[in-house]
């Protein structure tokens, strides 16, 4: 006799290995992967099904992704960070002192999906006057920038209510508290850890991106915090097109190939000279560039 089947659609909260977990209503289901050719990341939508006698469900499809975001791995592969999303959340701290060109390749893979950004600024109780000059220059370039503290919740009403609706994305550097921000806004992110964080042996998975839900349809996934991030060079011109003071001023080039390195007429640099845009900026234009080009020569 064959055993009676139950099945339902979900998303992904956390993938590891073969396996992920997954939100299926109010449930949580673990499951295998049907098929070597299934590749799931965290916030995958999809079709899972199981046995009425098995103890864990499997997942042998999954639906069309809106996007995906990607970062290029060791050696120069894109790499599936976490699929469906609206919204990225670049957090930095005093401390760690901010790397302001991992906040730009940030915001360059988010300009390049067409999704929006959000720079938040956490720990503000210790001090951010050291990092205005960077915030007055993102500020103009129209990426909002809220202060908060997750620890006093200072700003944390305001942000979310920024987050209310849609998958928001937090990236960052280790040590700018994530955690705590997924905490504050979660009341059920201490249980929810504690389930994301083992597969089905019992082994953490701590380096895996995890789902939380919040209100409503809202939710945030916490991305483990990384030293360096390059969004992977999906489409032509890709480091341009990240920057977009970069892209704006560039179409009055002399020419329309320019690369606003050594370009003769070159409109960037000129505006770069007379500080209408940002020299750190630039140069993190020309680093994210050379390393696009030095993957091509590969």
């Amino acid at each position: 006799m064959v055993a009676e089947r139950t099945s339902g659609q979900g998303v992904v909260l956390a993938s590891y290995g073969r396996g992920v977990l997954v939100q299926a209503g109010s449930a949580t289901l673990r499951c295998g992967l049907v098929g070597r050719k299934l590749r799931l990341v965290c916030g995958d939508r999809v079709n899972w099904r199981r046995a009425a006698a098995a103890d864990e469900a499997s997942v042998d499809t999954a639906e069309a992704r809106r996007n995906v975001i990607e970062r290029i791995d060791a050696r120069g592969r894109p790499e599936p960070v976490a699929a469906n999303i609206d919204r990225l959340a670049i957090v930095v701290a005093p401390e760690p002192s901010p790397d302001w060109f991992l906040v730009d390749r940030y915001w360059a893979g988010a300009c390049n999906k067409d999704i929006g950004a959000v720079l938040l600024i956490n720990k503000q109780d210790f001090g951010t006057a050291p990092l205005q000059a960077e915030l007055d220059t993102y500020r103009g370039l129209g990426l909002p920038c809220l202060e908060i503290s997750a620890v006093s919740t200072a700003g944390m009403e305001a942000l979310g209510s920024a987050l209310q609706s849609g998958v928001t994305l937090l990236v960052g550097q280790s040590g700018v508290g994530k955690s705590s921000i997924v905490n504050a806004l979660a009341p059920e992110a201490a249980a929810q850890t504690a389930e994301l964080t083992r597969d089905a042996e019992g082994r953490h998975t701590t380096t895996t991106a995890r789902w939380y839900r919040l209100a409503g349809d809202a939710a945030i996934i916490d991305a483990p915090g990384v030293r360096d991030f390059a969004p992977p060079a999906s489409i032509v011109r890709a480091a341009e097109r990240g920057f977009v003071e970069i892209h704006s001023t560039g179409a009055s080039c002399r020419f329309a190939d320019c690369r606003h390195f050594e370009e003769p007429g070159c409109a960037v640099r000129a505006a770069v000279a007379e500080l209408r845009i940002s020299p750190r900026r630039y140069e993190s234009y020309r680093r994210l560039t050379r390393l696009y080009e030095d993957l091509g020569r590969r």
